[in-house]
């Protein structure tokens, strides 16, 4: 949580002490992650901040209009950096597997996607269409990117989200078996 929610937090309560004293108006934009709108095996460590990290954005949102200050918060997917690489060499077999298929972002990419986002005065910021459908279908009570489009987002998503949810689980079910012979070569299983 640290990383993933408390550094963001504390770095935006202490810019926002300064604008409300200063009576400035502006933007403070969070970087969550496509798995603050879900999760999987593998990143348990790593989501639940980035889901926390949505909660005070919309929370934010709220009570900031109160100041002229507007919230922003993005959710991209993979991000081609060394740090992904090191993650790589720890991360679950099963979790690479469900992941092949994950087309990944560079720096720049994500930073060029958050200020086009933040232009155009969306609150969820999301990349591609997979994270477009996630954003639609959990959006909750926050402001849309497009009524229409949201729409239609939404209902894919009623449709395929649910289907790709059991082929995920179906996925690591498929890993039982190396799952517990990996365990029981660490001696965590007897």
């Amino acid at each position: 949580m640290d990383e993933t929610y408390w550094a963001q937090a504390f770095s935006a309560l202490a810019a926002t002490k300064e604008m409300v004293n200063q009576n400035v108006k502006g933007k403070i934009c969070f970087v969550s992650s496509f798995l603050g709108y879900m999760s999987m095996i593998g990143y348990s460590p790593y989501s639940p901040g980035k889901f926390a990290l949505r909660g005070l954005a919309e929370t934010l949102q709220s009570e900031f209009v109160l100041y002229g200050i507007d919230i922003h918060i993005c959710f991209p997917g993979t991000i081609f950096t060394s740090g992904y690489e090191e993650e790589n060499r720890t991360k679950p077999k099963v979790t690479l597997k469900i992941e092949e298929t994950d087309g990944g972002m560079t720096p720049e990419g994500v930073a060029a996607g958050l200020l086009k986002g933040v232009e155009k005065g969306h609150f969820h910021i999301t990349y591609e269409f997979l994270g477009d459908v996630f954003r639609a279908s959990t959006a909750g009570s926050s402001s849309r990117n497009s009524y229409l489009l949201d729409l239609v987002y939404g209902l894919i998503g009623y449709i395929a989200l649910p289907i790709w949810r059991k082929t995920v689980d179906s996925t690591v079910r498929g890993h039982r078996r190396e799952h517990q012979e990996y365990l029981k070569s660490r001696s965590t299983l007897s």
